[in-house]
């Protein structure tokens, strides 16, 4: 597996492999009219989705195929926008390493810790930021996939805590 700063030919394999982990992951959460439009609204959304200069897009790659993604938004925390893993790649270490190689990147940065939702109900999820040494913090509703759902909040004071457990 290699993992690279995505660039913007790689939007499109990116917005293919979100779609394909909600579709896997939400489909009892959002509605089916979302869902049958998730692969052009996903598209669309990354698309337009401005990536700042300090802002970092990873992707994670096996034989050419795009298997995992993770975007956050540089600050202090930095904010883990987004992690996803392809159905069938999932508990390989996709996501471990993109977590790894991203807070590599923002402790070299000089950035001290990181924070990011996660749905309540994504129970495998929670525990493997928990295995990073994330803590949960609290609940609030936010817009996902058109639905109001409940976000946790997971914190990582310490960056080197996600180098350290993987």
């Amino acid at each position: 597996m290699s993992i690279r700063r995505a660039v913007d030919a790689d939007r499109t394999a990116i917005a293919e492999l979100h779609a394909a982990s909600w579709l896997d992951s939400y489909r009892e959460l959002l509605s089916e009219e979302f869902l049958g439009e998730i692969h052009q609204r996903l598209g669309a959304h990354w698309a337009q989705v401005e990536i700042g200069e300090q802002d970092l897009l990873l992707l994670a790659e096996e034989q050419g195929e795009a298997v995992g993604f993770l975007f956050a938004r540089d600050g202090e925390p930095v904010f883990i926008n987004t992690l996803h893993v392809r159905p069938g790649h999932r508990s390989g270490g996709v996501g471990a390493q993109l977590m790894a190689t991203a807070a590599r990147h923002f402790r070299e940065q000089g950035r001290q810790g990181a924070y990011l939702d996660v749905l309540t109900t994504n129970a495998r999820a929670i525990a493997f930021y928990q295995r990073l040494g994330g803590i949960p913090g609290g609940v609030k509703e936010k817009l996902v996939g058109g639905s109001m759902l409940p976000n946790l909040r997971i914190d990582f004071p310490d960056l080197a805590t996600i180098i350290a457990a993987t």
